[in-house]
C-alpha cells in the first residue's frame, strides 16, 4: 500500500515519543488508528478558503507511548494490547506519564481470542471429549496434558537454596540434586489438577487430589485436607470439589465485565510484586527484618509458590492472560487482598520494604546500590574461582578445541 508523506501532527507525534525513548512509524500510527486504538488528530479550519490542518490532541500522545512500548515486529495487535493492559494497572512510576487504558472492546477480544487459542482452553475441550468417551479417549487426554506441563516451567526453585548458591556457588554441586525429584512431582501435581479442574475431582481420587495440591501450596496442612477428602469420599460428595467441567476459561471471561477483569489485574499486579520480592531475595537482594516477615507470612500462608509464579507471568503477554484469568478466582482475589494488608502492616512500621537495616534514612536509592555492589563482588569472586581453575587444569586456551564426542550425537531440543 502506499501511504502519502506523514501530516505534520503525525510527525511532531513521532518526535514527542522520540524524546520518550519510544521509536514509532507513520504506518503504525495508520494501523493503529484503523483498529480503534489511537485517537485521530484533531482538525483546525484556517478560514478564508485556506483549508485546515491536523493538530495534534495531546492525549494521543501517552496512548500512542503505551503501544509503542509494546509492539513488536511480527507481533498480533491484539498481544499489544493485553500488555498495554498490564501496563495500566501497574503503579505509575515517578516522572513517568500515567498510562491511560486501552478501550474495554479491543482489551475483551484481545482477552478472548487469546485465550481461546491457548494450550489450557485446548485441554478444558479436550477433557470435555475424554469425560463423555472411551477410556482411549481419556488416556489421551493425560498423554495431552503431560506434554503441555512437560513444555513449561514447573515452578522457581526456594529462594533460600538460590541465595546459597548466590553467596557460595559450590553449594549447587552439593545440594541441588534433589530439586529434580521436586520438578517431577510438581509436574505429575500440574497433570492431576488438569484433571480434576476438568474431569472433576472424582477421576482423580482424593488422595491424589490432595498431593496435587500440596505441590503447589507447601505450606498446606495435608493431614486436614487428606482427612475431609476421605471423608468427602465415603459420603461420595468428593465430586462437589471441583465438579466435572468447572472450569470453562472462555465462558469465564464471558462472565466478566470491565470491573471485574481490573479487579483481577490488580489482584495479579499485587501478587506477582510480593512473589517477584520473594524471588529476587534468591537473587542476592539486601535483606531487612521487613522483607523478612513478609516472606516468611508468604511460606506460613502455603501460597509462596503461587506468589513466585505470578511474578514471571506478568511479564509476557501469554503468561499475564494466564494471571489474569487466575485472579478471577475468588480464592486467589482474596490472596491478593491479604497480601495488600501484610504490606500496609509492615509499612506501618515505618522502616519500608527497600531499606538497609539501620540506614533506613538513605531510602531505596541506598539500598540498590548495595545490591548492585554485592552483586559485582559475586562475580568478581566467580572470575577469580575460574582463573584458579584454569590454572589447577591447565591452560586450555592454547591447545585447540576438544575433539568430538565419538560417537557424535545429534542435537536435542530440549
Amino acid at each position: 500500500m502506499v501511504r502519502g508523506e506523514p501530516s505534520g501532527a503525525d510527525r511532531e507525534l513521532i518526535e514527542r515519543l522520540a524524546a520518550l525513548d519510544v521509536v514509532v512509524s507513520a504506518a503504525q500510527l495508520e494501523r493503529w488508528r484503523a483498529a480503534g486504538l489511537l485517537p485521530g488528530h484533531q482538525r483546525v479550519w484556517l478560514g478564508r478558503g485556506r483549508g485546515s490542518v491536523s493538530v495534534l490532541a495531546e492525549e494521543s500522545v501517552p496512548v500512542a507511548a503505551a503501544l509503542g512500548r509494546h509492539a513488536c515486529p511480527g507481533r498480533d495487535l491484539r498481544w499489544t494490547v493485553i500488555a498495554w493492559y498490564a501496563e495500566a494497572g501497574r503503579p505509575v512510576l515517578p516522572g513517568a506519564l500515567p498510562v491511560p487504558e486501552p478501550p474495554w472492546p479491543a482489551v475483551r477480544e484481545a482477552l478472548v481470542w487469546a485465550v481461546s487459542r491457548s494450550q489450557a482452553q485446548r485441554l478444558v475441550v479436550a477433557a470435555r471429549a475424554a469425560a463423555e468417551g472411551s477410556e482411549a479417549e481419556q488416556d489421551d487426554f493425560y498423554v495431552r496434558t503431560a506434554r503441555v506441563v512437560g513444555r513449561g516451567p514447573a515452578g522457581p526453585a526456594d529462594p533460600s537454596k538460590t541465595r546459597r548458591v548466590f553467596e557460595d556457588p559450590g553449594f549447587a554441586d552439593r545440594e541441588f540434586e534433589p530439586e529434580r525429584g521436586e520438578d517431577l512431582r510438581r509436574r505429575r501435581g500440574m497433570t492431576r489438577l488438569a484433571a480434576a479442574f476438568t474431569m472433576g475431582a472424582g477421576e482423580v481420587g482424593g488422595e491424589a487430589l490432595v498431593d496435587a495440591m500440596a505441590t503447589f501450596m507447601p505450606g498446606l496442612d495435608t493431614a486436614a485436607l487428606a482427612r475431609a477428602a476421605r471423608e468427602a469420599e465415603e459420603s461420595g460428595t468428593l465430586e462437589e470439589w471441583t465438579p466435572a467441567g468447572a472450569v470453562d476459561l472462555l465462558a469465564r471471561l464471558d462472565a466478566v465485565g470491565a470491573e471485574e477483569l481490573a479487579a483481577a489485574r490488580r489482584a495479579a499486579v499485587v501478587i506477582a510484586g510480593v512473589g517477584g520480592l520473594y524471588l529476587l531475595h534468591g537473587l542476592g537482594m539486601p535483606d531487612n527484618p521487613v522483607l523478612a516477615r513478609v516472606r516468611q507470612l508468604l511460606e506460613e500462608s502455603g501460597f509462596s509458590l503461587i506468589a513466585a509464579q505470578m511474578a514471571p507471568l506478568m511479564l509476557s503477554p501469554s503468561g499475564i492472560v494466564q494471571a489474569l484469568v487466575m485472579c478471577l478466582s475468588p480464592q486467589i482475589g482474596a490472596l491478593a487482598a491479604w497480601l495488600e494488608s501484610v504490606l500496609a502492616e509492615q509499612a506501618a512500621t515505618g522502616k519500608g520494604l527497600l531499606r538497609l537495616p539501620g540506614r533506613e534514612q538513605d531510602g531505596p536509592e541506598a539500598f540498590m546500590r548495595s545490591w548492585i555492589d554485592r552483586i559485582n563482588q559475586v562475580a568478581e569472586r566467580s572470575r577469580a574461582r575460574r582463573g584458579s581453575d584454569d590454572a589447577l587444569h591447565g591452560d586450555v586456551a592454547d591447545q585447540g578445541p576438544p575433539a568430538p564426542l565419538q560417537p557424535a550425537l545429534p542435537d536435542h531440543p530440549a
